[in-house]
C-alpha cells in the first residue's frame, strides 16, 4: 500500500452497499480502517488519498464499484 499513517486525511468515502452484502461491506470498513480512514458517519470515511489502485480494481471485479462514491475536499479533515 502507498498510503502512509499520518497522511492528511482529504478523501471523502460515502458508501451504500445493500445489507444481502454485509459481508464484503463489513470487509469494505475494516480496509478503510487500515488505510487510516475515520468514520464520520455511518457509511460516510474520511482518510488520505487516494485509495490504492488494487483495492479499487478489487472493488470492481467484486461488483461493489457502484456502491461507492469519492470526493477529493479542498482542506484536510481534522479531528
Amino acid at each position: 500500500m502507498d498510503l502512509k499513517k499520518g497522511a492528511p486525511k482529504n478523501l471523502l468515502v460515502i458508501y451504500d452497499i445493500p445489507h444481502a452484502r454485509k459481508r464484503e461491506r463489513d470487509w469494505f470498513r475494516r480496509q478503510l480502517k487500515n488505510f487510516d480512514f475515520v468514520m464520520i458517519q455511518k457509511s460516510a470515511w474520511v482518510g488520505p488519498s487516494p485509495l490504492p489502485e488494487d483495492f479499487r480494481n478489487y472493488l470492481k471485479r467484486i461488483g461493489l464499484e457502484k456502491d461507492f462514491k469519492t470526493f477529493k475536499l479542498s482542506r484536510p479533515y481534522v479531528t
